[in-house]
């Protein structure tokens, strides 16, 4: 098992901002309406926290996405969220960069962390797609009507497994 201490600062902030940045490729890609988006955003933070919790006591993911740690790290971020996609001029530019940094933090962990660590990176990145996918539905009217996964979302969530397999 790796500890937190094997990354820099700037590999930790990248491996922190990755669920973030998986539930903004998912929400671009079907935006709903201001409570869908806080719903959403809410459930990529509770699956990171979510899988602290599930993990080995000695996992760097537990470290890095316990409750403490992430409100300590909470503005870095947003920083590096915010950097991800600085400069895209659309949404299909953000989700590239979005991609990109997603292969980087990938490597971060697949080159510094344990077999499973990298297994449960993964699985946290499709998981937080999925339950962010979930979290609210896309289409309807006042609660009304919609589909909870769409098409859009349903792609989204395909890329980031092809991205993780």
């Amino acid at each position: 098992m790796s500890k937190i201490a094997d990354y820099t600062q700037d590999e930790v902030e990248k491996l922190m901002a990755a669920p973030m940045l998986v539930s903004m490729y998912v929400m671009g890609s079907s935006l709903s309406g201001p409570v869908g988006l806080v719903k959403e955003m809410m459930a990529g933070v509770n699956t990171a926290m979510k899988a602290a919790k599930d993990s080995s006591p000695d996992s760097v993911l537990t470290a890095l996405f316990s409750e403490e740690n992430m409100k300590q790290q909470q503005n870095k971020m947003q920083q590096e969220t915010k950097e991800s996609t600085q400069g895209a001029q659309n949404m299909d530019e953000a989700k590239k960069k979005m991609m990109d940094e997603l292969k980087g933090s990938l490597a971060i962990i697949s080159a510094k962390g344990s077999p499973e660590e990298v297994a449960a990176y993964k699985k946290l990145m499709v998981d937080v797609a999925e339950n962010v996918a979930n979290a609210a539905k896309e289409g309807g009217f006042m609660g009304i009507g919609g589909t909870v996964v769409n098409d859009a979302e349903k792609t989204a969530i395909s890329d980031i497994q092809n991205l993780v397999a």
